[in-house]
């Protein structure tokens, strides 16, 4: 494992550098100094006048977001804010990649070591974006509750709580999961939430004023759904871009209803990974990446870091030699890159609209709905006699005794 560590301590080291120096081009650099620019506003409205940003309309997080905000600015006193935020930021990436080479050597096999470079790869593919924004912490709460659910269930649901509690999506790890470990982590989840809920509130006011802002937000231009409009802008005209709630969205005929699709596809994909999970029971990773993939390609806001919550249960999906979702970890890697192509080296093109823009975003949209619709596909398609087989070994985390008891 030397080898992994090595690129991982070297691809990370550059993320920083690019991520921290300002002396690059501005619209590499711009966006990623906003977004710590504007954590560091929100850590200290948050310490010093105990009230999360209420009247702030790009604050659009859990209130859990806002404590883990805060850590920076605690540890430094206000002083090192970036460099604080990148040490928490690595820690989680280091912890990530520990847990999998931990699994990998516990599953014995030669294509388990799959699992930790998809991990290493994907991020470095996504670049410094996995450094200039919170996600990545997110992702490592869903990679410890999926590799901890079999051995440590209890452990397991607290850590998805944590992650709901930073962003909702989290809450997918425990679909798939057998119904056992299922009711254990779904309670263990619900009871941390809510005590942490009833603490966060208790901090001050405003926890809670981000539903307000985020279900006024509009359609992103990143989003899979917006792609096709800004296709139409450069042929038609009539739509125009604008900034609003921290993000850039289009504005004009038919993009409220496109929003309003966005949400009926969440619903009906939701609805078949829940046929597909009643009838078949398939590996709880996979399902949680098919569930992933869905809510990426039919949110109306989908911003780059986002591709890391892809990355994160794509390297678990490749820790066991029985996924269905191989080929579709490969499709998550292509669709990572594009995402730094699109993010920040065009974003200058894309948020004018402009042709070079928008023919990147199709590109890395068109990716993603492949990698969505192929997941479901190889979810749906897996035979009986596989997932029989799959039921009755042991699974990612199991104690040998666990496995011999099964």
């Amino acid at each position: 494992m030397t080898r992994l560590w090595s690129v991982w301590v070297v691809t990370r080291l550059l993320m920083v550098v690019f991520t921290g120096v300002t002396l690059l081009p501005h619209s590499i650099w711009d966006a990623s100094a906003a977004d710590l620019t504007l954590y560091r506003e929100w850590a200290g409205i948050i310490v010093g006048r105990n009230v999360f940003p209420l009247d702030d309309e790009r604050w659009q997080y859990p209130p859990g977001a806002g404590v883990l905000l805060a850590v920076p600015w605690l540890l430094g006193g206000g002083f090192g804010y970036n460099w604080l935020f990148f040490a928490l930021v690595a820690a989680a990436d280091a912890s990530v990649l520990s847990l999998l080479i931990r699994a990998a050597r516990g599953d014995g096999r030669a294509i388990a070591q799959t699992g930790p470079w998809v991990w290493t790869v994907g991020v470095a593919l996504l670049g410094r974006v996995c450094y200039g924004r919170f996600d990545l912490i997110v992702a490592a709460t869903a990679v410890a509750a999926l590799l901890w659910s079999a051995r440590r269930p209890a452990v397991a649901g607290a850590a998805a709580a944590a992650g709901v509690l930073l962003k909702v999506w989290p809450v997918v790890v425990l679909l798939g999961l057998r119904r056992r470990t299922l009711w254990r982590m779904s309670a263990v989840a619900a009871g941390v939430g809510l005590m942490s809920s009833v603490g966060l509130t208790a901090l001050g006011p405003g926890a809670w004023s981000f539903l307000e802002f985020q279900s006024k937000r509009g359609l992103q231009i990143e989003s899979v759904a917006a792609t096709p409009l800004l296709i139409a802008r450069l042929v038609n005209g009539g739509y125009t871009i604008v900034h609003r709630y921290g993000a850039d969205e289009l504005s004009g005929p038919a993009v409220s209803a496109a929003a309003r699709v966005c949400v009926a596809a969440t619903v009906v994909g939701g609805a078949i990974l829940l046929i597909t999970w009643w009838r078949t029971r398939p590996p709880a990773a996979d399902l949680a990446l098919a569930a992933v993939l869905l809510a990426l390609a039919t949110s109306r806001v989908l911003s780059p870091q986002y591709l890391v919550w892809a990355v994160a249960v794509a390297a678990v999906c490749a820790l066991d030699s029985r996924t269905t979702q191989r080929p579709v970890v490969v499709l998550v890697l292509v669709t990572a890159l594009m995402s730094q192509v699109e993010f920040p080296f065009v974003y200058d093109r894309v948020a004018t609209g402009s042709l070079p823009g928008v023919i990147v975003l199709t590109l890395r949209n068109g990716l993603l709905l492949w990698a969505t619709v192929w997941s479901v596909l190889r979810l749906r398609g897996a035979s009986p006699r596989m997932l029989r087989d799959y039921a009755e070994m042991p699974q990612l985390g199991d104690s040998p005794t666990a496995a011999r008891s099964r």
